[in-house]
């Protein structure tokens, strides 16, 4: 009699199987099987030395892999073993064939879409000559911009972040699309504050994008946000609403914006976890500037990406270093040593006036 398949187990659709390999005592059962032909419980039970309760457990478990099955031609429920090519083509074959049609749409989607690429280069190009400043108010929209400018990138990014430490979902968002980017040969340069090396987030993400290849330094006072992809696009914020931006591809003035980089990063400091010797100089003159400008404690905690606490505590210090009593002496004392700095030396009226 010609051998008509396993009896179907009771849930015919697919079944999720553990990747594990079976355990012995199912490879035990199912080597039993193979060699005596289909058995009841009771019996491989006895074969095998074992409890009927743990021979079914271990039936289920080959049954589960479609290695095993009800004999549907004896008397009494008996177990036989399954050849494992048949098990394959039962459990994986239907997997199988839903992939490779899902795969062949895929395909065909993406055969259709790139179609489309040779046309939205020629309409994108047009409306960059057309549209060389743009205003985007939509917080989804801007980020659709830079995600689909980032795509087409394939020479350099420049990006400047101040405010201190990246918020983590922003660094989550970013940090994928600068990798691939990175993997593509993309250079990618990135300003922080000083302020951003006491950031976790900062920190983690720093790690990830310079093993990449990416260069990240950081400096005590930035001149504001700015994202520039090839030289050739760049994304401003609007001063009034945090969720819009301005898309900037006017050649002269990218390339200004360009320049202005590259001046902050001749004068930045390699991004590290801590200060260095530079970067606390470099943080105490930017707030003593601010507090002989008279600026307040709130404006200069904000432009230096701070909290006011920490603010505050630096100021405190300044001010005990100078002597100083209040806010007022020490910006007086800050600008006479500036000046004092600053002005050229006097020559010595008893000095001898000609040469030896």
């Amino acid at each position: 009699m010609p051998d008509s398949g396993p009896a179907p187990v009771p849930d015919s659709g697919p079944v999720a199987v553990d990747a594990a390999e079976l355990g012995p005592t199912a490879l035990r059962l199912y080597t039993r099987l193979l060699e005596g032909g289909p058995q009841p419980t009771t019996a491989l039970a006895a074969a095998l030395g074992l409890a009927e309760e743990h021979t079914e457990r271990a039936a289920a478990e080959l049954a589960r892999h479609r290695l095993l099955a009800r004999d549907p031609g004896g008397t009494r429920a008996r177990w036989r073993a399954v050849s494992p090519y048949t098990a394959a083509a039962e459990l994986v074959g239907p997997e199988e064939n839903r992939l490779r049609r899902r795969l062949e749409t895929l395909e065909r989607t993406r055969a259709r879409l790139s179609s489309l690429i040779p046309l939205y280069e020629e309409t994108y190009r047009r409306g960059a000559d057309s549209g060389a400043v743009e205003v985007v108010e939509s917080r989804d929209r801007v980020m659709l911009l830079i995600a689909d400018t980032a795509a087409r990138c394939t020479e350099e990014v420049l990006t400047v972040q101040p405010g201190g430490g990246r918020p983590p979902g922003y660094l989550e968002r970013a940090l994928p699309r600068d990798l691939e980017m990175l993997g593509r040969g993309v250079r990618l340069h990135t300003l922080y504050q000083h302020t951003a090396r006491y950031s976790p987030g900062t920190q983690e993400y720093v790690r990830s994008v310079s093993a990449a290849g990416a260069e990240v330094r950081t400096l005590g006072e930035l001149f504001g946000k700015m994202l520039v992809f090839d030289r050739a696009t760049a994304f401003l914020p609007v001063w009034d609403n945090p969720d819009a931006a301005v898309v900037l591809r006017e050649p002269s003035a990218v390339a200004f914006l360009c320049s202005v980089f590259a001046n902050a990063w001749s004068l930045a400091e390699p991004f590290s976890a801590t200060y260095t010797a530079t970067t606390s100089a470099q943080l105490q003159d930017t707030i003593a500037g601010r507090l002989a400008d008279g600026a307040k404690d709130e404006l200069i905690a904000r432009r230096l990406g701070m909290s006011l606490r920490t603010c505050r505590r630096h100021i405190a210090e300044l001010m005990d270093e100078l002597g100083a009593e209040s806010r007022f002496q020490a910006g007086y004392l800050l600008a006479l040593r500036s000046a004092s700095s600053t002005a050229p030396p006097t020559e010595d009226p008893h000095r001898a006036t000609t040469a030896p």
